[in-house]
Formats: structure tokens, C-alpha cells, sequence
């Protein structure tokens, strides 16, 4: 299958925030969730239903670069690999029955004019 786009400010997952002995959850919750929800939506549109066995995940993250910015990446936060754990989260019942499945990931940041994440899922052969 192609590539299909996720539009949005990709979100991170990760990030814990203390809320009292034995209480913590993720900094933006709220982000997150409709974040992720959003992955499933599209990767579910795409016709994507559920690989068993080897994953292969690619995933292009794309963020607006700052009008102040001069570097030609966005080697800043949020890290790549919360970003990555995000998506994989997002695809999990939908591309796969489990993230455990992937078992290759290439994935990037970039600047570009639409905020978002192209995602493409392969069964891996054996």
C-alpha cells in the first residue's frame, strides 16, 4: 500500500506528569488521544485492516517551520522516538493486533507546509 497523511501538529507520547503519589498521566492527554484517534480514522480509510505476523512501519513526521528559525531541520522537541511511539500506539487493532508486531521502523522529522505524519504499514515476508 501507499503512503497516506495524517494532518495535524504530530504529538508525542510519553511525557508523564506527576499528579499526586501513584497518580501520573500524560503531560497533554487530550492532544494525544484525539491525536492518535486520528491515525486510526485514517489508516482505517485507507483500508488498512489487520496485518498478522512482521511489520515494517515508515512514518515522515512534518512540522511548520517557525518564520525565527534558520536550521534546516527540526532537530528540536518533541524527540522522535515519542513521536514514533504515538502512531504506533494510533495502529494498533487497526494495522496490526499489536505494536510487539513491528519489528522495523524508519521514521523522520522535517520542516513542510502541511503539519503531519505520512504513514506507511508493510507485512514483512518471510
Amino acid at each position: 500500500m501507499d503512503k497516506f497523511f495524517v494532518k495535524g501538529k504530530p504529538v508525542p507520547q510519553g511525557s508523564m506528569k506527576f499528579i499526586r503519589p501513584g497518580v501520573m498521566i500524560h503531560s497533554r492527554a487530550q492532544d494525544l488521544a484525539l491525536w492518535r484517534a486520528d491515525i486510526a480514522r485514517n489508516a482505517e480509510l485507507f483500508g488498512y485492516k489487520p496485518i498478522s505476523g512482521a511489520v515494517r512501519v515508515e512514518i515522515d513526521f512534518i512540522f511548520l517551520k517557525p518564520k525565527s528559525v534558520s536550521r534546516p531541520y527540526p532537530s528540536v522537541t518533541p524527540d522522535l522516538d515519542k513521536l514514533v511511539r504515538a502512531v504506533l500506539d494510533g495502529l494498533t487493532a487497526v494495522a496490526y493486533d499489536d505494536d510487539c508486531q513491528v519489528i522495523l521502523i524508519q521514521a523522520s522529522k522535517t520542516y513542510g507546509d502541511n503539519a503531519g505524519a505520512w504513514i506507511k504499514i508493510e507485512q514483512i515476508q518471510a
